[in-house]
């Protein structure tokens, strides 16, 4: 009989593993199971499984004995498709894939978008989303969450054999939320460890819409405050120096800093800091200005994390191309503002002349319409003038004709 199955392994009539089903162990692990026909059960078993998400990186393949395999959800993409693939091997031969396919919120377009959640310091989380062009209307939203302590659940455990949709509603509802116009765009959680695992939903409280499922771990998204630039100077040769520190308590061994230079030019350099150094020198050109800013992020030795903080405030470092602009600046101003004045003293006195004109004196106009008023004072005070003509005696020239005697000579 034994002899029997082994040809029917090497003919390839291993039969595939039928039965595939997804369930929850708990909120915070999803459990494929399937099983074999009752007949081959004398065989050694082996599987392979393999679980496709949109999440990087999946989980990828697994080999066990076992008839079902347990993934963290904290490893897939619950608002997407999941895709579950295990294969049968025994003696060496496998069988054909089973597969199984799972939407674990049906429905088409989830309520919220650029859903993310932040430690700050390490002390207080904030979650915050926007809402989708579908969700406009729907302004109430409602956060549940469930949270897992390292290896144990603390809060949100679930009867096993409560369904997918019921589950959405038995979680803790968020107790501070963050509005912004009114409506609840966000979550704080005031106490959090790095060992918690949240898993989280979003929907309205219309239920009209898709809810939105994600988990999240905080030691995967501390966020440190901006740093303060505390002193930036140039040195004798004309380098930059800088030196800023964090609000982070930890060692310093803990804390990556980037600094970024930006010259008059436009030109941008980003410098990488060792660490456990709040100090650097940077080189630079004596002409030139320069803007610097700092942020830091923890280091990969304690965090996942691989966010940085925003940027500390801009500072600027003057380059001795400032002091020429200033001497030129403060010869060209008074210079201009002379001539300016100049132009508009000139404008104004012709615009003076234009609206008020002179007036016209009296006596030049008496003047030019009765000639000059002095020849009448010379006439009253000297008596009569005689203004007639005086006739004029005419010389009477006689005319007198010399005819001159021709001489004979000429005569003849």
């Amino acid at each position: 009989m034994v002899c029997s199955w082994i040809s029917a392994y090497k003919n390839d009539l291993l039969p595939s593993p039928n039965n595939v089903t997804l369930r929850f162990e708990n909120m915070f692990s999803l459990r494929w199971e399937w099983e074999m026909p009752a007949n081959f059960q004398k065989c050694s078993w082996s599987f392979i499984s393999d679980v496709k998400t949109n999440r990087k990186p999946p989980p990828g393949m697994v080999k066990s004995s076992n008839l079902f395999r347990q993934v963290d959800i904290h490893r897939v993409d619950l608002n997407n498709q999941i895709t579950f693939n295990v294969q049968a091997e025994c003696n060496g031969t496998s069988s054909k894939w089973s597969e199984n396919s799972v939407l674990i919120i049906p429905g088409n377009n989830t309520c919220v978008k650029n859903f993310a959640c932040f430690w700050f310091d390490e002390t207080y989380m904030n979650c915050t989303w926007e809402p989708t062009v579908d969700s406009v209307r729907a302004t109430e939203y409602v956060l549940h969450y469930w949270r897992k302590n390292g290896s144990s659940t603390s809060e949100g455990k679930i009867n096993r054999s409560v369904k997918f949709d019921q589950l959405w509603y038995s979680g803790t509802p968020c107790q501070h939320y963050i509005y912004k116009d009114g409506i609840p765009l966000g979550c704080h959680f005031k106490t959090v460890s790095e060992k918690n695992l949240f898993l989280m939903v979003i929907r309205d409280k219309s239920k009209t819409i898709r809810p939105f499922i994600t988990s999240v771990k905080p030691e995967e998204v501390v966020k440190l405050s901006p740093p303060v630039i505390i002193n930036k100077t140039r040195t004798p040769n004309h380098s930059i120096y800088v030196e800023w520190s964090t609000s982070f308590q930890p060692s310093c061994l803990h804390i990556n800093s980037e600094i970024e230079i930006t010259s008059s030019k436009g030109k941008v350099e980003t410098v990488e800091v060792p660490k456990c150094t709040f100090t650097r020198e940077l080189n630079a050109l004596p002409e030139l200005t320069y803007t610097v800013r700092v942020r830091v992020r923890q280091s990969s030795t304690i965090s996942s994390s691989l966010f940085w903080s925003e940027w500390s405030e801009a500072h600027d470092i003057k380059g001795t191309e400032d002091n020429t602009t200033f001497y030129f600046l403060l010869i060209l101003i008074p210079i201009s503002v002379s001539i300016v004045t100049i132009v508009i003293l000139v404008f104004l006195k012709r615009l003076q002349v234009i609206v008020f004109p002179p007036i016209p004196d009296p006596g030049k106009v008496f003047k030019k319409s009765f000639g000059d008023p002095s020849d009448l004072q010379q006439w009253i005070k000297y008596g009569k003038v005689n203004v007639s003509s005086k006739p004029v005696k005419e010389e009477i020239c006689s005319v007198i004709l010399v005819e001159t005697p021709l001489f004979s000579s000429q005569a003849e």
